[in-house]
């Protein structure tokens, strides 16, 4: 039976590509996105995708009736609206996600909703990290993204509602902008490389991240979906530390062109950043999933999909 699929912020990176899997697998798909800015990121499926624009904040009961699942990707992604605008973190995060909740409560509260949420909740902590590990954030960001976590975890234990949650590692992947370094420094750090300019490298890249194929991410999203255990923490990430210096060197590799210029992290990171980490993803894999794109694989993907004019 065909299932309806509901994805606010479907149109970022991980939400576009979970929507084209569903697409793919003749799933009734509706995004709901704050703006059409990255409507690129569906080109070729937009008559088979209903796309609502809306605030997550006006987010309607009629919006989340009938929807069999529902991923709730609309949210802020850096660290710096601190320093200019601190409510944001918290009206998007927090506030968005209460407005979806109460929207499901309204006419749809059987709805399995997925929470993707970020290994930044965790701040630095003993590796790998599980379900377990004491949650320290040492942003406002990821402060905003622990707090929707257990906005859905009471929800499920006030209102029995069927809620999820993800963390994800690293992402990294085709439909991600190359040219904001606040964001998906990964990716920036790859369009550097391809217009051959200098690619800085924080304390010489020696420390370790557990960096992710998009791809696999959304793989991960609609096996939790289907399998994941109601109120559980998921860790979505390979669950292997890599040598960010080594990540770097296969960008350079797969671009041909970029040259590494070590520097010292500025301050404001040294306050918000994580030294090291990676998860352990063995939870995850016991439904059934498994990574299938290599890290350096993904890198020429992407490189690839940069190189073809998109970014």
């Amino acid at each position: 039976m065909q299932k309806n699929i509901l994805i606010t912020g479907g149109l970022g990176l991980i939400g576009s590509r979970l929507a084209e899997k569903y697409v793919e697998s003749g799933e009734n798909v509706t995004i709901l996105s704050r703006s059409d800015k990255r409507i690129s990121n569906i080109k070729g499926l937009e008559d088979k995708i209903t796309l609502k624009i809306k605030d997550i904040n006006d987010i309607s009961p009629e919006d989340v009736a009938n929807q069999d699942y529902i991923f709730h990707f609309a949210s802020t992604v850096d660290n710096y609206n601190i320093n200019d605008q601190p409510h944001l973190d918290v009206n998007v995060n927090c506030n968005g996600t209460i407005s979806l909740l109460e929207a499901c409560r309204a006419s749809n509260p059987n709805a399995r909703v997925v929470y993707p949420s970020t290994f930044f909740v965790n701040g630095n902590v003993e590796l790998p990290a599980t379900p377990e590990s004491p949650c320290e954030p040492l942003g406002l960001y990821p402060a905003t993204k622990l707090a929707s976590e257990h906005f859905c975890k009471i929800y499920n234990r006030v209102f029995d509602m069927n809620t999820v949650i993800a963390r994800f590692t690293n992402v990294f992947g085709e439909n991600e902008a190359n040219d904001n370094k606040k964001k998906a420094a990964f990716n920036y750090l790859m369009g550097l490389a391809l217009k051959d300019e200098e690619i800085p490298l924080y304390d010489a890249g020696n420390f370790y991240r557990d960096y992710i194929f998009v791809d696999d991410v959304a793989d991960a999203c609609q096996v939790i979906a289907e399998k994941g255990k109601t109120g559980e923490v998921y860790y979505v990430g390979n669950g292997k530390a890599q040598s960010f210096k080594e990540l770097i060197d296969m960008v350079v590799e797969e671009a041909g062109s970029g040259t590494i210029k070590n520097i010292e992290p500025p301050e404001f990171h040294n306050r918000v950043g994580i030294k090291d980490y990676y998860c352990d993803n063995t939870p995850l894999k016991n439904l059934g999933w498994e990574s299938k794109v290599p890290v350096r694989e993904g890198i020429r993907r992407t490189i690839e999909h940069y190189k073809n004019g998109s970014k």
